[in-house]
């Protein structure tokens, strides 16, 4: 029986949320901004808990938890960029990630 654990776009946005916790607690100057890495935070964990949540719902609700982790996965990126742009902290890998992992959640979501 297939499971949420065996989805590769969940397993991957759990490893992302993981990334994004490292990327505040190496920087000193970030975690000291609470409200941007606060809303980072929730933003990445949206992602994971969507798909979770959406993985159990019918075809129709499926979709839309999709379409909410892959809104999330974007709005990371682009709090990302604002990372780059205030703090002058490399985000870039980790914004590519996040760009294909909401790719991938766009895809899987084609199939509803």
């Amino acid at each position: 029986m297939f499971e949420i654990k065996d989805l590769r776009i969940y397993k991957k946005s759990l490893e992302l949320v993981k990334e994004i916790y490292r990327l505040i607690e190496k920087n000193p100057k970030l975690s000291k901004d609470f409200s941007l890495c606060d809303q980072l935070k929730r933003a990445s964990v949206s992602i994971p808990a969507n798909i979770s949540e959406g993985f159990f719902r019918s075809k129709k609700q499926t979709k839309n938890y999709l379409e909410i982790a892959s809104g999330s996965a974007n709005e990371v990126i682009t709090l990302l960029k604002i990372i780059n742009l205030v703090y002058a902290i490399e985000t870039n890998n980790l914004q590519n990630e996040f760009t294909i992992l909401s790719k991938q959640i766009n895809l899987f979501s084609s199939k509803f």
